[in-house]
Parts: structure tokens; C-alpha cells; sequence
């Protein structure tokens, strides 16, 4: 498994924050009695801090800029041992 099946494909890079979408395209199943049924497919997008997810999913590419420049704008980074 590769990065981009792993974390999505790469979108643009907000500050520090890239932003990445995971692509699941639809699919034709086959039944048991031999009918077919499609299944759709759909587009996750997330926000990371190197590989590590800070914000997703999100349903559009604007929708996730904004939330990574709010993100940026608080100063939101990943730390590992953050105490909560």
C-alpha cells in the first residue's frame, strides 16, 4: 500500500496543512440470483499535518481550505505527546 492509496491523492498545500482526497469509485456487484446493483462511489477529503489527520471529512475542496486556514490561524499543529 502506497501513500496515495494510504492517505488520498494530493490536492494543495494551506501553511503547513496539506490537503488530500480519498477517490472510491462506484462499483457493479453481482447478486446471488444474478441481478447486478450498482454501488456508488465517493470522495472524502481530509486534512493532514504531515501524515498525521487533522480535520476530514469534508464533502468539498473549499470546505476543507477554509477549515485548514482556521486551523492555521489558531496555531493548531500535531503534537505527539500532547497531554488532554
Amino acid at each position: 500500500m502506497g501513500k496515495k492509496e494510504k492517505y488520498g491523492s494530493y490536492i494543495c498545500k494551506v501553511g503547513y496543512l496539506d490537503i488530500r482526497q480519498k477517490i472510491e469509485m462506484p462499483r457493479v456487484r453481482t447478486l446471488s440470483n444474478g441481478d447486478t446493483q450498482t454501488m456508488s462511489g465517493k470522495i472524502d477529503i481530509f486534512i493532514y499535518h504531515g501524515k498525521h489527520p487533522m480535520g476530514g471529512p469534508y464533502k468539498s475542496r473549499k470546505e476543507a481550505t477554509l477549515k485548514a486556514k482556521q486551523l492555521i490561524e489558531n496555531n493548531i499543529k500535531y503534537e505527539k505527546h500532547s497531554k488532554s
